[in-house]
């Protein structure tokens, strides 16, 4: 139900992504000998932990779709998505992929109004309500018009864009059990990164003060009180706030990835990622079952050497901001592999 409580407004969201997402094969899309829309990949995690160049290297895969730019900004027409196959053109739509590459002049600027991997919560609120961008949907299932409605959309996604399975990025509160109850046969890739530079990053980009998640928790309906008066403790510190978030989304990952069978659950660590691009990405993809393209190891050669940006946080926080996010999360961030030394 919307929060409002209007059931009103919960018919009419129904109605209306009936209508925009049907049960219908384009006819455009023979070339589709057949399509894997029940196994999705979802890549989840914590923001700010270096999955965007992940999920930009993902979508370049050749059986991969995924939502772009373009839906989000026209969610109540999926068939923009067609568009998202300029890219995807022999010779040229390579050059035209990704937002972070740093040369400069007109392919750069042009590349920033072409279509790339998005997150989808705009396109997911129109069917399954603001619950799916703002709640941690804790043991929470899909309705049958949120499932029907989901995997048509996926469905029609795939066959616009000519491509078998689809990817993409999902952060925040990973929702293993709300996803799996529409996606059984999801795989999930979680993403980790060192709490410091997490929190360093969230401090400073725009929409998270804008937002409000300086003031007060991002998501609602996940964090237990043990872990608010954590925050309060620390006087309400900012960089508290986003620590115990930190926490608690690498924690209730790995509660939920019990939900599922083992080998639909990867883990990767933002630190390796960034050593060993090539390595990492193949091994992804041999465990998703899915070929070692190599247009996606190319698009990696094209962004050039990656390194960690981890040394920031030292430069973005101050002494005492860093201690309380090493305290806070230094027994989960140690059962994820990383050691605080001082």
């Amino acid at each position: 139900m919307s929060q409002n409580g209007d059931k009103t407004e919960d018919i009419k969201r129904i109605n209306n992504y009936k209508n925009d997402f049907p049960n219908t094969r384009p006819a455009i899309h023979s070339d589709i000998t057949r399509l894997e829309a029940d196994r999705p990949i979802f890549m989840i995690g914590m923001g700010r932990s270096g999955s965007t160049i992940m999920s930009e290297a993902f979508s370049v895969h050749d059986d991969l779709g995924w939502f772009s730019v373009y839906l989000n900004k026209v969610n109540f027409f999926p068939w923009i998505t067609i568009f998202d196959r300029l890219v995807n053109i022999p010779k040229i739509g390579f050059h035209l992929r990704g937002k972070k590459k740093q040369d400069k002049g007109i392919v750069s600027t042009i590349r920033r109004y072409l279509p790339r991997i998005a997150e989808p919560y705009p396109i997911l609120e129109r069917i399954c309500g603001e619950k799916i961008s703002y709640d941690y949907l804790i043991k929470q299932i899909a309705t049958e018009d949120e499932r029907i409605g989901v995997t048509n959309l996926v469905k029609t996604i795939l066959r616009l864009q000519g491509k078998k399975r689809l990817f993409t990025k999902f952060t925040g509160p990973p929702r293993i059990h709300y996803l799996n109850s529409i996606f059984p046969h999801a795989h999930y890739v979680h993403v980790i990164r060192d709490p410091r530079a997490v929190v360093a990053s969230f401090l400073h980009v725009d929409f998270w003060a804008r937002k409000g998640g300086l003031e007060r928790p991002y998501w609602r309906n996940g964090l237990p009180r043990e872990y608010l008066e954590e925050w309060y403790k620390s006087d309400k510190s900012p960089a508290g706030l986003v620590a115990i978030q930190w926490k608690r989304m690498v924690e209730l990952c790995w509660e939920e990835k019990n939900l599922i069978p083992e080998d639909k659950y990867i883990e990767i660590k933002y630190e390796d990622f960034v050593v060993s691009p090539h390595e990492c990405i193949s091994s992804i993809f041999n465990k998703l079952g899915l070929s070692d393209c190599s247009k996606v190891h190319r698009y990696l050669s094209s962004v050039g050497k990656l390194r960690s940006m981890n040394y920031k946080f030292k430069q973005a926080m101050n002494e005492k901001d860093v201690a309380l996010v090493e305290k806070i999360t230094q027994d989960t961030a140690y059962d994820a592999g990383y050691c605080f030394e001082r």
